[in-house]
């Protein structure tokens, strides 16, 4: 999913009337700032509902215990960080950035790593990005995962031992055009037309 949008607005100002032009020119901030909140909660909306529950195996294997309240304080931030631009000429062009390409908006943030320390050493898991990035191949070489029970697991599902390696559980794996953000936000330009639609047909008539 490509994380610009732009629409170009032409056949909905002739819907509304010829003077639309001068309408559109006074109320740029307007227009704006309710698009701005509208987008803001459909892609929370859409994130929210999108994103999986990391249960079970695939949480073990991870190894990260607060992985999903991590995920929700990450839809947050992407959600606040939509970024609307309404420019006008012929037409109103709105440009809208949800994600950027090389994801280092939601990489900078702090829940996108976890710290930890084991009786093996300390250490940082890249969680995030092994799920948005990593694809299905290896992300750690000479370990692979254990199911068995152990006391010295942070999730109490398993744990990392010596030999073979270790990538992401299939369900969870992602490449930058196909991660589960990405999923989540599928068919959203259609739900944002609607909206710009709707928003501009009220403040404009």
């Amino acid at each position: 999913m490509a994380s610009n949008i732009t629409l170009d607005t032409r056949k909905i100002l002739k819907e509304i009337n010829a003077s639309a032009g001068k309408i559109v020119a006074k109320n740029i901030p307007k227009i704006q700032r309710i698009l701005d909140e509208r987008i803001e909660k459909i892609v929370f909306q859409r994130l929210v509902s999108g994103l999986p529950s990391i249960q079970g195996r695939d949480l073990a294997e991870i190894g990260v215990p607060d992985i999903n309240t991590r995920l929700t304080s990450i839809v947050q931030a992407v959600a606040q960080n939509v970024r609307v631009k309404v420019t006008f000429s012929n037409s109103i062009q709105i440009r809208i950035n949800i994600l950027e390409q090389d994801y280092s908006d939601v990489l900078s943030l702090p829940e996108a790593v976890y710290a930890y320390t084991s009786a093996n050493g300390s250490g940082v898991l890249e969680w995030l990005k092994w799920i948005l990035l990593g694809g299905s191949g290896p992300i750690i070489s000479g370990f692979e995962f254990s199911p068995l029970a152990s006391p010295f697991s942070r999730t109490s599902g398993g744990l990392m031992v010596a030999g073979g390696s270790w990538g992401v559980p299939s369900d969870l794996a992602g490449t930058a055009d196909n991660n589960i953000l990405t999923r989540s936000l599928q068919n959203i330009e259609q739900d944002i037309k609607i909206i710009v639609n709707q928003e501009l047909k009220r403040i404009l008539k």
